[in-house]
């Protein structure tokens, strides 16, 4: 139930409220007044009253008990009344005159109170009335003085605008006169000057006229003077410039012949310079010419930049097709941008216009070489020496291509015939050098890196050299000799400037270390090599190999190693084969089995990798899998008694004492001395058990 203030009420609420109220006054009173006048019928009348003894000791009560026979059937209260009785039918009456007398007088007391109560009200609304119209009356007034104000006001300041305007429209009209007759003044000597100016226009324009007459016919005869010269100038310089102009073209030619003939780069640099200088003249002049497009071409060759080469060569062709030292250029940029077919036809146009010149021929030869047709490429280079028997690079692709071709004793023949011809050609001598090494003949092999050696001062060639020739005895067994020359590669690593190269250099000498048992020499060279080249994968792989061959081997250093070799590379063999060698020092057998096998996919034949993942299934449990990959082993290489051992020992485990009985057996009477101990125990293991 919401709760309203008595403030919040309006009037007429109030009012209302205010009727209930009084209202329900008047009626509680009128019922209080009744019950007071009501009195107990048992006590007032004595007639009423019924004779009893009181010495009962029950006390006073009103009225009779009324017996049982007085009752309706037990519906209590069915069709009946509550009925007092009294003595007469007079008392009755006497009574119910008083209270109806009562009860008018108190109405007519509450209808007095309701009248006089409204004529309250009314007195107020009627006096609220008054006091509302007073106020409305007076604002009334209020108003109409202020709107007779303003009016007044706004009367007031019109009048003064209009009286404003009129003099200011004087004002004006008195100007506007003013300014008529001064206009009227300043026209009438306008018209004064002019007339005095034109004619003063006049007599200037006639003296002007008499002047420039004068003066044309001078100009006009300057003109015809200068123009005479003129003519006789330009000829002249016509003259000059078409001599300047064939001087120029005769001196590109010159310039273009000499660049595809000189092999000095210093003399080159030089042409190029003075040619370009020429070509650029010739082009501010708007000429036109071949080999100026030809030696701008060649100059951005030199600076790589082969596209707008190939535009200058293109704009040198379509001025004279004629020049096959333009097609020998086209077919060298092809050739660089991988375009080899579009190379050929260029090389073989350049022929058919000149097929006396060697480089052509030659680079033909080479760009058959990328088309894989050795047997073209072959002839292209005998051909070029045949033109010029004094051209080197053509007898050195010929053994290179016979080389290619498995042709070992054509091949020596061609570097022989070179070396014969050009004795210092050191290049040569090592590619031979090499040649041998491929084929396994090492005896011939450091024959001739020694003979380059012979040739050689301190230099990056010779560093090469110096390392080739160690690699060379060390896969020749001579380790005492390769180490001698790999220490001296070593100590002139300083002369290559690349490190990748100096990190092979070092690598090369830390393999000879190891080799000859100098373990801890090995690992500082291997660091060191590491720190010129980290991503050097054989070194990582070796060192780990050394940190885990270690009597207290340091499996964590080898892991780091294998774990960056493994991210470079995870199709290593010896990466993954040297992993499951950690993982078996770390005693985790199944990541030891994990690598192992993935060593055999890549090389599913190899030996060692196969006994070592055999080695790890024995350790892990895996006993079938282990005898099988032993059987494996030994059918290979019936002489790895190692693998007989493996095999033997994993069948005892497995429960089959005679198949490993056999093996030991097999074992002693291969070499009684191998693993004796062992072998004799577990032999008398098994006697004994059986």
């Amino acid at each position: 139930m919401k709760f309203i203030h008595w403030k919040d009420l309006t009037d007429e609420q109030k009012n209302a409220r205010l009727k209930k109220i009084f209202g329900a006054a008047a009626v509680i009173f009128i019922v209080i007044l009744i019950l007071l006048l009501m009195r107990c019928e048992g006590c007032s009348s004595e007639s009423t009253k019924k004779k009893r003894d009181f010495g009962d000791g029950k006390g006073h009560a009103y009225g009779e008990e009324i017996s049982g026979a007085g009752l309706f059937n037990d519906e209590y209260g069915k069709d009946s009344e509550d009925y007092t009785l009294v003595d007469s039918q007079a008392d009755i009456d006497a009574e119910q005159k008083r209270k109806i007398e009562e009860e008018v007088l108190a109405k007519k007391a509450l209808e007095e109170a309701e009248s006089k109560k409204a004529a309250e009200e009314a007195a107020e609304k009627e006096l609220a009335a008054k006091k509302l119209a007073e106020k409305k009356a007076k604002e009334e007034a209020e108003r109409k003085e202020l709107e007779e104000e303003k009016a007044k006001k706004i009367a007031e300041q019109i009048a003064k605008q209009a009286a404003k305007e009129e003099a200011k429209k004087a004002e004006e009209a008195k100007l506007k006169k003013q300014k008529a007759e001064a206009e009227k003044t300043r026209k009438a000597e306008e018209e004064r000057r002019k007339a005095e100016a034109k004619k003063l226009a006049e007599e200037k324009r006639i003296a002007e006229e008499k002047i420039a007459a004068e003066k044309a016919a001078e100009e006009k005869r300057l003109a015809e003077e200068a123009a005479q010269k003129s003519l006789e100038a330009a000829r002249k310089k016509a003259e000059e410039d078409k001599l300047a102009e064939e001087r120029s073209k005769a001196k590109l030619d010159d310039i273009a012949k000499r660049l595809a003939e000189t092999s000095s780069e210093a003399e080159k640099q030089k042409l190029l310079e003075e040619g370009v200088k020429l070509a650029e003249e010739l082009a501010k002049s708007g000429i036109e010419n071949d080999a100026a497009h030809y030696i701008v071409s060649q100059d951005a060759q030199k600076k790589k930049d082969y596209k707008r080469a190939l535009t200058e060569l293109e704009k040198a062709i379509k001025l004279n097709e004629s020049n096959y030292l333009y097609y020998y250029d086209m077919g060298k940029l092809q050739y660089m941008l991988r375009r080899y077919e579009d190379a050929k036809g260029s090389f073989l146009h350049s022929i058919s216009l000149n097929n006396k010149f060697p480089p052509s021929v030659y680079n033909l030869g080479l760009t058959y070489v990328k088309l894989n047709n050795e047997d073209k490429a072959l002839e292209s280079f005998k051909k070029s020496v045949t033109i010029n028997p004094d051209y080197e690079k053509g007898y050195i692709e010929q053994a290179r291509v016979y080389n290619r071709q498995g042709k070992l004793e054509e091949c020596v023949k061609a570097y022989d015939k070179m070396i014969n011809m050009f004795p210092d050609n050191t290049s040569a001598i090592m590619e031979l050098g090499s040649v041998y090494y491929q084929y396994g003949k090492y005896e011939e092999s450091e024959a001739q890196y020694k003979k380059a050696l012979s040739k050689l001062s301190k230099s990056e060639e010779k560093t090469l050299t110096l390392y080739n020739l160690s690699k060379v005895l060390y896969d020749d067994g001579k380790y005492d000799e390769a180490n001698r020359y790999g220490w001296n590669a070593y100590d002139e690593r300083d002369f290559l400037l690349n490190d990748a190269q100096q990190a092979n250099i070092t690598y090369n000498y830390a393999l000879i270390q190891e080799k000859l048992g100098k373990i801890d020499e090995a690992i500082r060279l291997y660091n060191e090599a590491l720190q010129l080249n980290p991503t050097h994968i054989k070194t990582k792989i070796n060192l780990s190999a050394l940190y885990m061959s270690k009597e207290n081997p340091d499996t964590d250093k080898a892991m780091l190693l294998l774990d960056e070799a493994y991210k470079a590379n995870s199709e290593d063999f010896s990466i993954n084969n040297n992993l499951g060698t950690a993982y078996m020092q770390k005693e985790n057998y199944p990541m030891a089995i994990s690598f192992y096998k993935a060593a055999l996919g890549i090389k599913n034949d190899d030996e060692d990798a196969l006994f070592n993942l055999a080695n790890a299934q024995v350790k892990n449990g895996d006993l079938s899998e282990a005898i099988n990959n032993f059987k494996q082993v030994t059918a290979k290489d019936p002489e790895n008694l190692e693998a007989y051992v493996g095999l033997a020992k994993a069948q005892l485990q497995a429960g089959d004492a005679q198949g490993s009985y056999k093996n030991l057996l097999y074992v002693r009477g291969k070499n009684p001395s191998f693993r004796k101990a062992e072998v004799d125990s577990l032999i008398a293991l098994i006697e004994d058990s059986l």
